[in-house]
């Protein structure tokens, strides 16, 4: 019985030890062995160039030397290079806040580069000198430097400090990169009177994930004249947390991303109320109606839209002509923008010149500017119309719940007639009425009024529907054909951009090149056009000359087949962010050229994708004179999970394979 006891025991203290070992990474910083440098790329990233062994961050709040609370940010980072194009890694750009009456600091820069000569461990460090600061705006400054004498084989660490007075800059931590990440953790400790919201953004599970508090006094001085200093301790709780990943893969910019800033691993944090004993807590995060109120009485934003701007009514007149009907009417002002005005940059959140005036009188301004404008004249018609608030697709997500606002980068216009709503963007020269542009898709949304309401613009709920429509036929020793393309809206709006900025005939050329030179194209015409609304139709015929072969090969996708699987990389981990829904249909009806028939047809086919959201079909039958091809792509969600993406690749890899196949047709 003792020996069972023991032996339990034993297992007991076993498993303690090997629970411990996996709470902390796998070396000791700041000890470098020849043991070191054996490492290769990770099974779970083995395209890797170079190696994060570990990376590991502190920020504390602590007491200051100014009578306040102050930030202490601590990062200590190992890292391997397997090859040549990993050194990138060892580049480093620290950023801090220099503000009008404090300043953060970066001190405490340690970093030594370690190489393996000769079996030995040989220490080059990273001098001062080797560290620059470079001012990149006003009030920001950067520390910039490269570790010495990295190359494939070297093994780097370094460590350094940025002290911050501004509580509210608290650091956040990126736990995913370009290159993979045996070990990534972040450590925090705040005193119990500072309440924070936690951010928290990826795809991968935390291996620790820890909350824990303490008791802690904080020590904290100010100057008390010629030259002498007051202390004073405060105690209190102080929680702590602690974040840690292991084996995290790299994260890449892949086919069908918004932006990859969006799905990086992360956490970040706001500063939401600041609660001292026996004070009134004061609260810092603001609301949606605060936020909303402060940009409705801002100089640069709500406040000139309801002046008395009687100098407008000579626009409105020019605009509106003798239209009666308020929607015609809010047509015509947003067609007068739209026509009249250059936008020179496709974001901005507030008026970039001192007034309406001025925007009229230079006929340009950035997006913030336009469409601000457009909201001032419906106004002045009294039109009911509001800015609304959002962030592009390449700019990241919004936060439905905190108003963040360094997360939007765009104003467009909300217009309410009747029980009728519009969403307008006069910033697009190619643009139709009540449409936004594809990078405006990208989820939650505010509408500035009042009462500011949330609104989704979720790329799942809009549809590209295209159909293109072939008929070939044989004509002496000529192989002739028609080809009508109804293009998508957002396809249109590409077309149509680069007919304004090149030509018709450059487009054209385009068409031509995609055919080769055995093709002859005539008879281009271009449908709707100048009607933005609406898609563009696109017509023209062909014709091409075989040679006179026992055996002739026709691909019946003549038109846009996928020649290639857009999902290339056999894992993602992330979703794949189509900015639409699909339905892509192509027909075919094809006259059997004389003296020959079907010898091979490609078999008929129909695949379902995830049961009822998506569709591939594939349908050909022939008779003797005729052969008629039906094929359709559908869509009907835009977004994909992550655990989606292999059947989905599988999906397109499927699609690509059978738009490739070819008829076969044998003399008679």
């Amino acid at each position: 019985m003792n020996l069972i006891r023991l032996g339990l025991c034993g297992l007991c203290l076993m498993a303690g030890i090997i629970s411990r070992a996996q709470d902390k990474p796998s070396y000791k910083f700041g000890k470098v062995s020849p043991a070191d440098f054996k490492m290769k790329a990770p099974a779970f990233d083995t395209g890797a160039h170079a190696i994060i062994v570990g990376d590991v961050g502190t920020c504390r709040i602590v007491g200051g030397d100014k009578g306040e609370f102050e930030l202490e940010f601590e990062r200590k980072i190992r890292a391997y290079i397997l090859d040549i194009n990993g050194v990138d890694l060892g580049k480093f750009v620290i950023e801090y806040y220099i503000g009008s009456d404090d300043k953060e600091e970066v001190s405490n820069i340690r970093g030594y580069t370690y190489n393996l000569e000769g079996g030995k461990v040989v220490e080059t460090k990273l001098e001062s000198s080797q560290v620059f600061t470079e001012k990149a705006t006003k009030k920001w400054t950067l520390k910039k430097f490269t570790m010495p004498q990295l190359k494939a084989g070297s093994l780097f660490e370094l460590s350094y400090t940025v002290s911050s007075p501004y509580i509210r800059n608290f650091r956040p931590w990126e736990f995913q990169s370009n290159y993979p990440s045996l070990w990534s953790e972040y450590n925090t400790e705040i005193p119990e009177y500072f309440d924070f919201v936690f951010l928290s953004q990826g795809y991968l599970p935390f291996h620790i994930n820890k909350n824990e508090s303490t008791g802690r006094t904080w020590m904290l001085s100010n100057a008390a004249g010629t030259g002498a200093r007051s202390s004073f301790s405060v105690s209190g709780i102080a929680n702590q947390k602690r974040w840690v990943m292991k084996d995290i893969p790299s994260i890449r910019e892949e086919s069908y991303t918004t932006t990859i800033e969006n799905h990086r691993c992360k956490v970040d944090f706001q500063l939401s109320s600041i609660n001292y004993p026996n004070q009134v807590a004061q609260p810092i995060l603001s609301t949606w109606t605060k936020v909303s109120e402060e940009l409705m009485e801002s100089e640069h934003f709500g406040q000139p839209l309801d002046r008395n701007n009687g100098w407008m009514d000579d626009i409105v007149k020019t605009a509106v002509g003798n239209a009666v009907d308020p929607i015609e009417k809010a047509k015509r002002i947003y067609a007068w923008v739209r026509d009249n005005f250059t936008c020179t940059y496709h974001a901005g959140f507030y008026l970039t010149n001192a007034g309406f005036k001025d925007i009229v009188k230079t006929k340009s301004g950035n997006v913030a500017d336009i469409n601000l404008l457009l909201i001032a004249l419906l106004r002045h018609e009294k039109i009911e119309s509001y800015p609304v608030i959002l962030s592009t697709r390449s700019h990241g997500y919004t936060n439905a719940v905190y108003p963040l606002m360094d997360r939007y980068n765009y104003v467009a216009c909300g217009v309410i007639i009747g029980d009728k709503d519009f969403l307008l963007d006069a910033s697009e020269p190619d643009l139709g009425f009540g449409k936004l542009p594809v990078q405006c898709y990208n989820g939650h949304a505010r509408v500035v009024t009042k009462d500011p309401a949330s609104i989704e613009l979720d790329p799942n709920a809009i549809v590209e529907r295209s159909l293109t429509m072939v008929v070939m036929q044989q004509e002496g020793k000529v192989i002739s054909g028609r080809v009508q393309a109804d293009m998508g809206y957002f396809e249109s709006l590409r077309k149509r951009g680069t007919i304004r900025e090149k030509g018709k005939e450059t487009f054209f050329d385009g068409i031509r090149k995609e055919y080769g030179s055995e093709y002859t194209l005539q008879n281009l015409t271009i449908d709707s056009l100048k009607i933005l609304d609406e898609p563009m139709k696109v017509s023209y015929d062909f014709q091409y000359s075989p040679e006179d072969q026992d055996v002739l090969y026709i691909n019946p996708i003549m038109v846009d087949a996928m020649k290639e699987n857009p999902f290339k990389s056999a894992d993602r981990h992330y979703p794949v962010e189509i900015p639409f829904c699909i339905d892509d249909n192509y027909v075919l009806n094809f006259t059997i050229p004389d003296g020959y028939k079907v010898d091979e047809l490609p078999k008929s086919t129909k695949v379902a994708f995830n049961e009822d959201e998506g569709l591939f079909e594939y349908l050909i039958s022939a008779d003797a004179t005729t052969i008629q091809m039906r094929c359709r792509i559908q869509l009907r969600k835009a977004v994909f999970m992550p655990d989606e993406y292999n059947d989905l690749r599988e999906f397109f890899a499927y699609v690509v394979k059978k738009q490739s196949e070819q008829i076969v047709l044998k003399k008679k």
